[in-house]
């Protein structure tokens, strides 16, 4: 039986307590599982979604409500529920194969726990299982990251790199879905990230995300599979 300690218990109650976090990993949910509209959200999009339906349930005042949301990212993104990158002057948020579990059973206990509960529970899409085959995009992610790796003989090439490869013509825009895929694939341990400091403090540096195919990614990639998603 697993033990639930004094940690895990807190991490839960303030997951349960905060309705911000809720309402946010439901948005989340809804727009990449139910409607299949999108894998990833900005948050500054999230909050204006989170202002126009949660009514009283939300702080009012712009910095209460600003504060509310932002220590939700950070309680879902502790609990591993979702993903959060910095692109540009957003954060690209994407709900983990973890996070959907969390709503869907979070759904079923609501139904359990009132059966009148208003959840639609005739509604196919509700409890589909979920699942994580790999995208064309996915895919190309994978093997072109490898691609680089090995012809530069560098095991981390940069993510900057990466995207501009895959959109040489607009891959600043493409970043946030680039990110959104790497995380995907980093939740299936095909590939690893490392932010690492580019420069020192003194310079003003910001971060740079390095990724790399991991020892199991590298063994999805076969050499046919190469020709055929990159020739």
């Amino acid at each position: 039986m697993h033990n639930i300690n004094k940690r895990d218990n807190m991490s839960l109650y303030n997951l349960l307590s905060s309705r911000p976090a809720v309402n946010m990993l439901k948005m989340l949910y809804d727009g990449e599982v139910v409607e299949k509209a999108s894998y990833s959200m900005n948050l500054s999009d999230i909050k204006k979604n989170m202002r126009a339906v949660s009514g009283n349930n939300m702080p009012l005042n712009d910095n209460a409500f600003n504060s509310a949301a932002n220590s939700a990212v950070v309680i879902l993104k502790h609990s591993e529920l979702i993903t959060a990158d910095d692109i540009d002057d957003d954060i690209a948020l994407s709900i983990t194969n973890k996070g959907k579990e969390f709503i869907e059973l979070f759904d079923q206990l609501i139904e359990l726990s009132n059966p009148d509960a208003d959840i639609n529970r005739n509604n196919p899409k509700k409890h589909i299982a979920v699942k994580y085959g790999l995208t064309q995009q996915e895919k190309k992610i994978l093997a072109l990251c490898y691609k680089m790796s090995k012809e530069s003989g560098m095991e981390y090439i940069s993510l900057k790199e990466l995207a501009s490869e895959l959109f040489p013509r607009d891959y600043k825009k493409k970043l946030s879905i680039i990110a959104r895929d790497i995380n995907k694939l980093k939740e299936l341990n095909l590939m690893a990230r490392d932010d690492e400091a580019k420069g020192s403090k003194k310079t003003g540096a910001k971060k740079r995300t390095m990724v790399k195919v991991t020892d199991k990614g590298f063994k999805t990639i076969k050499e046919q599979y190469l020709k055929g998603v990159l020739g």
